[in-house]
């Protein structure tokens, strides 16, 4: 009879503390369902939640890195937090939800348990117009990341960065400045009563993140290189003519989605890239 597979798994106080840190919710950003609850005797509580491994626990389960030591599988780093359904899915596709996936996951869902900590507690949820949140969305757009073809960018890493922190505001509600002060704040895409709303902004979303998962392997497989100058300044390379493109196709894309539900809520949407005005 062949040996049991070793599994590393997660300690009982690490589970706890990382539900508590995403607010006791599951961390997939489209999903934000919580995980605990009462059960029917006063002194016992429910939960749903799965304390899931980002990379597998055993040699042959999903994203396994033969890299990594016992005690990192079963640390805290590698852990993310899920209701059941997306603890199953995540393992049933592998493929689609990587490692860089779920820890994206992990930090926007431990964000917007953080902003909700932030929030004054004698303050309620307000209740906001889907309207509103969508002229939020549109606030978040209005940056050089989503006006300037790409070659035009005068910063890459600030372009990086912009794409990242527009990916949190549509998700968490929370717009903030490079030097993390909140800039305008609503609701995150989990709050749109309008079901096609919803699914457009969900759509954006995982345009953005293509964005980002182009811009990484850019970098790492030297079509794009960076150089800091020094003073805040930087200067960048970019050797493969079709990233460009690409990123200028996709930033409309980007755009192209939200017009539909901006047109329909009545809100303005930039357009890419920006129109400039003749200089006479």
């Amino acid at each position: 009879m062949a040996a049991k597979q070793r599994r590393d798994e997660f300690p009982a106080d690490l589970k706890d503390i990382l539900a508590r840190r995403v607010g006791m919710r599951c961390s997939n950003p489209n999903c934000r369902q919580p995980t605990s609850g009462p059960q029917s005797d006063p002194g016992k509580a429910v939960n749903v939640g799965v304390a899931a491994h980002i990379s597998a626990a055993a040699k042959g389960g999903p994203r396994f890195d033969p890299t990594m030591s016992a005690a990192e599988r079963r640390s805290i780093e590698n852990a993310i937090w899920l209701c059941q359904t997306h603890a199953k899915l995540i393992d049933n596709d592998s493929t689609r939800y990587t490692i860089d996936l779920l820890r994206q996951w992990k930090r926007l869902s431990e964000e917007a348990a953080r902003l909700e900590i932030d929030s004054p507690a004698e303050a309620p949820v307000p209740t906001i117009p889907d309207v509103e949140i969508i002229r939020f969305y549109a606030q978040c757009f209005d940056r050089p990341a989503f006006h300037d073809r790409f070659h035009e960018e005068g910063s890459i890493e600030a372009f990086d960065k912009a794409i990242e922190d527009t990916i949190t505001a549509i998700n968490t509600g929370c717009l903030r400045a490079r030097d993390g002060g909140v800039l305008s704040s609503a609701r995150g895409k989990a709050f749109l009563r309008n079901a096609k709303w919803r699914a457009q902004m969900d759509l954006v979303v995982d345009l953005l993140r293509a964005i980002r998962t182009r811009y990484d392997g850019a970098i790492r497989l030297g079509q794009l290189h960076t150089h800091r100058l020094g003073g805040g300044r930087e200067s960048y390379c970019i050797h493969d003519r079709e990233l460009a493109q690409w990123m200028d196709s996709t930033r409309a894309q980007v755009l192209e989605a939200f017009t539909i539900v901006a047109a329909e809520a009545g809100v303005h949407a930039p357009h890419f890239p920006r129109r400039r005005h003749p200089h006479w």
